[in-house]
């Protein structure tokens, strides 16, 4: 692991690690049995790589926004059932400040843009050849998903399949923005 990274790691590692700052919060994450709510709204690591049409793509790019960042490969048989829903959940909030992010991890870039295609997903895709990311994020099993607040804060993270397009997800994430967004 590049040093860079290691030290954004174990920043967010200790950081994470600190007292509750969220504990003002009425959001329960764990109606979705994977997601651990973060002990501090800490900010998270940026990174830049390259999308879909082979653009620089950062997560800061997308400040402002709820951000479910995603990290998956193709072989992943979970990231395969889980991605269909994230797609819904995307489509139903994509125009109230939430992005679903996914970034693949160390396919080769075909492979995934293939996989995309047959799953008719649209929200936007990041490539993770080397795993830099997903190793700065701790994604060491796929799928991993982290909740991330409009200014960058780390509100929650899981590893493993969910059922996102479930009542209890689409309940968490209308939740989520409705705070976020100052209407609760």
């Amino acid at each position: 692991m590049p040093l860079k990274a290691l030290c954004g790691f174990l920043l967010m590692f200790f950081a994470l690690g600190a007292t509750p700052g969220w504990a003002q919060s009425k959001i329960n994450f764990k109606v979705i049995p994977i997601l651990q709510p973060m002990k501090e709204a800490a900010p998270t690591p940026d990174f830049s790589l390259t999308d879909a049409e082979g653009k620089k793509i950062s997560l800061k790019d997308f400040r402002g926004k709820t951000i479910f960042l995603n990290f998956w490969a193709t072989w992943c048989e979970p990231c395969r059932e889980e991605m269909p829903a994230m797609e819904k959940l995307y489509q139903e909030h994509k125009n109230n400040n939430f992005v679903v992010l996914a970034v693949n991890v160390k396919d080769r870039r075909q492979e995934a843009l293939a996989f995309v295609k047959e799953l008719k997903l649209t929200y936007p895709i990041a490539f993770d050849p080397n795993a830099e990311v997903a190793s700065l994020y701790g994604a060491w099993g796929l799928p991993t998903t982290y909740l991330i607040g409009p200014k960058g804060e780390g509100l929650a993270r899981g590893w493993g399949p969910a059922d996102w397009y479930g009542p209890a997800a689409r309940n968490l994430i209308k939740e989520l923005l409705e705070e976020k967004n100052g209407r609760r």
